[in-house]
């Protein structure tokens, strides 16, 4: 396949962050709506914010880093 510009290549991780972002602005948008012009069903908002949006964020942003010395060690 040929380009007319370069592809810029991008690190899955950042688009993991990139849609975390949108998920969070989606969620943000619909809370503002009244509820009879929600787009999301009830069921859809639960389930982002309530898992989805969660264990991205907790993969996302995880930290390895032992919070004490006893994890440090004990690992």
């Amino acid at each position: 396949m040929t380009y007319h510009y370069q592809p810029q290549q991008e690190y899955e991780s950042a688009k993991l962050e990139r849609i975390l972002k949108e998920l969070q602005a989606i969620i943000e948008r619909e809370k503002k709506r009244h509820m009879m012009d929600e787009h999301l069903t009830h069921s859809m908002r639960d389930l982002l914010e309530d898992e989805i949006i969660p264990m991205l964020e907790a993969e996302v942003y995880y930290d390895p880093t032992p919070q004490t010395s006893y994890d440090f060690f004990h690992q």
